[in-house]
């Protein structure tokens, strides 16, 4: 009967410390949790803020850079058309979306017919006469308007 009670005692004293070793575990576990969410929700909310920052600054961006656009393909049209004022021109190699490549050679004319063009990705077109190159620097100024607006 002694062997037995004291058998019960220590059975019960191994609960209550189970017990108190599950109670610590479920404990640090929420916190841990807790911890972890926090951090997903503020990871979460610093995304949402950039990708909000960026659609906007691309829906402003294709507002005001169309303009900046047709003006940048105006100053380069001007460029080519000084470079290339006699018949004996050398060629011009134009790099850049053909979308972009397009509007310039429409702007230039008879004056066309001294490009080479390369299609590369990007926003910018990139003119290359002898060592002059002449750039529109669009992808720059929608970094710059990316940041901030950020």
């Amino acid at each position: 009967v002694r062997l037995s009670a004291a058998h019960d005692a220590a059975l019960e004293a191994e609960r209550q410390a189970n017990a108190e070793e599950a109670r610590i575990f479920l404990e640090s576990l929420g916190d841990d949790v807790g911890n972890a969410v926090s951090l997903r929700i503020d990871a979460m909310e610093a995304r949402v803020t950039g990708l909000v920052a960026a659609s906007v600054a691309r829906m402003i961006g294709g507002i005001v850079s169309d303009d900046l656009q047709k003006r940048s393909i105006e100053a380069l049209a001007r460029a080519i058309s000084e470079a290339v004022g006699d018949a004996e021109a050398v060629r011009i190699v134009v790099r850049g979306p053909l979308s972009m490549f397009e509007t310039l050679k429409a702007s230039l004319g008879p004056r066309a017919a001294n490009l080479d063009f390369v299609e590369a990705p990007g926003f910018d077109l990139t003119v290359a006469i002898d060592e002059a190159v002449f750039e529109t620097r669009m992808a720059e100024w929608s970094t710059v308007l990316s940041e901030v607006l950020a």
